[in-house]
This record gives structure tokens, sequence and C-alpha cells, in this order.
């Protein structure tokens, strides 16, 4: 292997002096790897745990390479091992997380419900921020073949978000989306007397105009004088660019009831939580299970600071690892798999970090 491929790391058996501040790749049980972390001042440091645990579904997973299938994990409990598990790693994960963190765990159908209602005990329900529902991308319906079905195909998994503390606030998660221009109605059918005044010589008996009457009226201005003095000269929308974007406009025209309010073009757009618009694996590496830099790239860049410290205790093939490293984040990366262990540092080849057997 060239020297420029070897991953700059070294094997730790032995308790660092400190880990703060460090990469860290352990290969070992989770439950050994979050204790550790606790031992070695770890305690409230960490902004962001990704996971994305055992799904429960009774299966065998399989990393593909050249050919050849080799388990890379099975996924096979019963119900009271599987829960018993999830809740001693979640225990000692929420010590790790930082007051102002955050914990995204990755789901399906199988055990997402109970393993919120262990969230709600761990972390408080009070602090439990959304569910985000995510495509399966290219995993194939095929109840074509069938005359008859006992249940829908299923299209998403589910990913819950809790906080550590429900004081913390986020930035707005703006993502790309282009969008034109438009007109809407500036009336409303939400029920505010005090938000119903006279435009344009009428009064509505019921519902709302959308913005306070001062707001109003100086959009109404601004458009007015606009078509006066500019409509000639140049479209609505350079003269608003001119304003330096700060100009808003209402109108009216003949034959429509309703003054009109103008939406200007936009390059983003706020999520909600339907994330139907990324995928959510990647099949790049052969593991099973590999989740895509999209979907972490998302989490990681909209939820955490720009010097935090990423953990993800199933880390699998390591995305969330090759992401927060792309992003600039430090992190932690766990797996029991050697398999698992082994695509990951392959990802991670021009990656500093430690790796550590427990």
């Amino acid at each position: 292997m060239p020297r420029s491929l070897v991953p700059r790391q070294q094997h730790v058996r032995k308790p660092l002096k400190k880990l703060e501040g460090m990469n860290l790749l352990f290969c070992c049980d989770n439950d050994d790897c979050a204790s550790y972390l606790l031992q070695h001042g770890l305690r409230d440091k960490v902004d962001l745990v990704y996971i994305d645990p055992p799904f429960h579904s009774g299966g065998r997973y399989f990393h593909r390479n050249q050919n050849c299938s080799t388990i890379a994990f099975e996924d096979i409990w019963n119900g009271h091992d599987y829960l018993e598990m999830m809740r001693s790693r979640l225990d000692k994960i929420w010590c790790l997380i930082s007051p102002t963190g955050s914990i995204f765990i990755h789901l399906d159908w199988h055990a997402v419900h109970y393993v919120k209602v262990m969230m709600d005990e761990i972390f408080g329900p009070e602090n439990f921020r959304n569910e985000i529902i995510v495509k399966r991308g290219r995993r194939k319906n095929l109840q074509y073949q069938f005359n008859s079905i006992d249940r829908m195909h299923n299209a998403f998994d589910s990913i819950l978000w809790y906080s550590r503390s429900k004081e913390t606030k986020f930035q707005l998660p703006l993502v790309e989306q282009k969008s034109k221009a438009k007109w809407m109605g500036f009336w409303s059918n939400v029920n505010r007397p005090t938000m119903r005044y006279e435009i344009f010589g009428y009064t509505p008996e019921r519902g709302q105009w959308k913005w306070s009457k001062d707001r109003a009226l100086r959009a109404i201005a601004n458009y007015g004088l606009y078509e006066k003095e500019f409509s000639s000269q140049m479209s609505l929308e350079e003269y608003w660019r001119l304003s330096e974007r700060k100009l808003e406009f209402i109108r009216k025209r003949k034959g429509v009831k309703y003054a009109e309010y103008w939406i200007p073009l936009k390059s983003h757009k706020i999520l909600d939580n339907i994330w139907l618009d990324i995928e959510a694996y990647n099949y790049s590496t052969g593991y099973a299970t590999e989740k895509h830099e999209e979907l972490l790239g998302r989490i990681i860049d909209l939820f955490s600071k720009p010097d935090g410290l990423i953990a993800d205790f199933f880390c699998g093939s390591g995305t969330a690892l090759v992401v927060a490293q792309k992003l600039g984040r430090k992190w932690i990366g766990c797996d029991l798999s050697p398999i698992a262990i082994s695509v990951a540092k392959k990802r991670l080849f021009d990656a500093s970090y430690e790796e550590i057997r427990l």
C-alpha cells in the first residue's frame, strides 16, 4: 500500500492521558467505549451524537467485496435483550452529550416506537425535538409479483432527535432550493379581527390581512412608486434588487377580489421534518447498511457547531466520521465488527486519529 494511503493512527490499549481534542476510533463493544470515555474526561463534551443501531429486524447484514460476501453483523435479538442493550448505551450517551448537544437515532418501524418511549424516560419528553422521516432510496417494492398483500411496502426510516436541554436553540435549518418570485393572495381565513382594516377601499368582514396595517400601507406605497416611475424601465425583481432586497410590495388587480403581496425569489428554504429530497443509504463500499453522506452532512452541518465533537457509537462503515472529518469537526467512532472498522479505516485513510481496542 502506498505510504500516502496508510492511516496515520496508533493502536492504543492503555489509557490515554487526555482524549479531548483527538479523533478516536474504537474497535470494541460500544458500552465499554462509552464507559471508557466517561472515565477519561469526556462527560458533557460531545456536541452531537448520531447513531444507527440495529433495527431489531431479525436479519443478517453482509459486506460485499469483489464477489465475496462476509457477514458484517447480525441483528438478531429477543425483544427484552434488544431494549436492555439500547438502554444501557443510551444512559451513558446521555452523560457524554454536552448541555447544548443533541442525539439523532436512526431506526425503522421495528423498534422506533419502543426506543421513543425509552428516550422520553432518559432524556425527558420535553427534550424531544422531532421525528425526521427519511426515504429508504433504492430499496425496491417487490409487491407487484403478488395478487394480494398483507401490508404496504415500507419506504421510509425514522430519525428521533432529542436535545440534552429544552433551552437549547439551533440555527435555522436552511437548504438550497431555488424558487421564482410570485404574487399571492393577501387575505387569510385565520379569524383575527384586529388584522382587518381598509386597503384599496375594502375591509374584510371575516378572516384577516396577513400583515399589520402599517406594514401593508408601506408595501402599497412601494408598489405604487414602482408602477408610476420605474415599471417602464425595469422589472419588479430588478427594482427589488436595487433596494438591497428590502422593499415589500402589495397591489390590487382588477377583477381580483383581494389584494396580492409579492414573494421574492428564494435560494433557500427552511427544512421541515420530511426529508425526501436526499438519500438515506449509499452503496459505495459494499457495506449493507451504509448511510449516505448527504444525510449525515445535513445533520452534522445544521445541528452541530463548526468546532464541535461528533460521536457515532454504531459507526458501521464510518459515514458519520467521514462527514465530520470533511466538515472540520472532531469525531469519535465505535463498532464491534472488525469488518465495519476495516471499511471505516479505508474511508478515513487521510485522517489523523487514534485507534483504541479495549
